[in-house]
């Protein structure tokens, strides 16, 4: 018996919109490992986050979270090559304050544009920390502030870059507090802590997690914490604002990033298990002890944090004449 030509047509077009719908479309999400690109090197905070979350969202998906490490350019070729990826969910980018609310009003083309970037929810937040040479002999933020001005061309500090995060804070302090000092980058952190307990630097701000340790064996002296309330790692330690700075309270935040174009359902899933392995208590233990809090995010709010941050970053900028390169 012929086929009726009609039908024949009819199969023939649905064959065709089945074709060209996108893969994710056609199987269920996902069917294959998912790719977390990290702009850090291993070892680190940022590193260490992802792969902390990472694990359990893979559990949670069926399928392996593979963290791959792309330092390079101060976090943003992470950022840039997630964006030249396939928008299909397969390639995140884990991401944190100096990418999303920094570097995009610091260079005139990072790599991304930030506003088309696909928020799928924050993971964690922690305060930085301001660490001090313990053979400086001050020991809160009003006497380092006394011995910058008293000792005029004497104070150096260290950063992880010129114009990161780190940097910027101990400008916003130095503009603060009326003094100068000298500043000294380096390659990360494990330098500039190296620097520090060697008696090249005389203070910085640095993560609060890698710090935790050097604080507790007495090699640096713990002067302030920048979050809103004090760290529960470092109880003892108080915070920017109590000690009369309240415009440096500021928080480091991690989250993970889709490509422009990911399909929503993608995103929701996603953030859906995040959800789920942020109120696990074993990887909720794991993250406070390594000094970074959780606290989970639907896309919309993390948008609004970067929105937030940027804003601040780029006021800051502006105030000290810093012009996008």
């Amino acid at each position: 018996m012929t086929e009726c030509p009609i039908r024949r047509r009819a199969l023939l077009v649905a064959g065709a919109a089945l074709a060209a719908q996108p893969l994710w479309a056609q199987e269920p999400f996902p069917s294959r490992p998912i790719k977390i690109l990290v702009g850090a090197g291993a070892g680190g905070t940022t590193d260490l986050t992802a792969r902390l979350v990472g694990e359990k969202l893979g559990k949670l998906v069926g399928q392996p979270v593979v963290i791959e490490n792309r330092p390079g350019a101060s976090g943003t070729l992470s950022v840039a090559q997630t964006v030249r990826a396939p928008a299909d969910g397969y390639t995140l980018v884990w991401v944190g304050n100096s990418v999303m609310a920094i570097s995009p009003y610091l260079y005139k083309n990072p790599g991304y544009d930030v506003k088309t970037l696909l928020p799928v929810g924050q993971a964690t937040t922690s305060g930085f920390i301001l660490v001090a040479s313990p053979t400086l002999g001050v020991n809160s933020v009003k006497e380092l502030v006394a011995y910058g001005k008293a000792h005029p061309g004497q104070l150096s500090f260290g950063s992880n870059g010129v114009n990161g995060s780190l940097h910027l804070l101990a400008e916003l302090l130095k503009s603060e507090g009326g003094f100068e000092a000298l500043h000294v980058p380096y390659k990360g952190g494990a330098e500039s802590a190296a620097a520090i307990m060697g008696g090249n630097i005389q203070f910085l701000f640095d993560a609060l997690s890698s710090n935790i340790p050097l604080v507790r064996s007495g090699k640096l002296k713990a002067l302030a914490v920048t979050g809103p309330q004090r760290e529960k790692e470092l109880p003892d330690v108080p915070t920017m604002a109590e000690q009369g700075f309240p415009g440096m309270t500021t928080e480091v935040f991690f989250g993970l990033v889709a490509p422009p174009g990911t399909p929503h359902a993608v995103v929701v899933k996603l953030n859906e298990a995040m959800g789920v392995a942020l109120a696990d208590p074993v990887v909720r233990e794991a993250l406070q002890r390594s000094g970074n809090e959780p606290k989970f995010s639907t896309p919309q709010q993390f948008r609004a944090l970067v929105d937030k941050e940027g804003a601040r970053f780029e006021a800051l900028l502006k105030a000290k004449g810093i012009q996008p390169e």
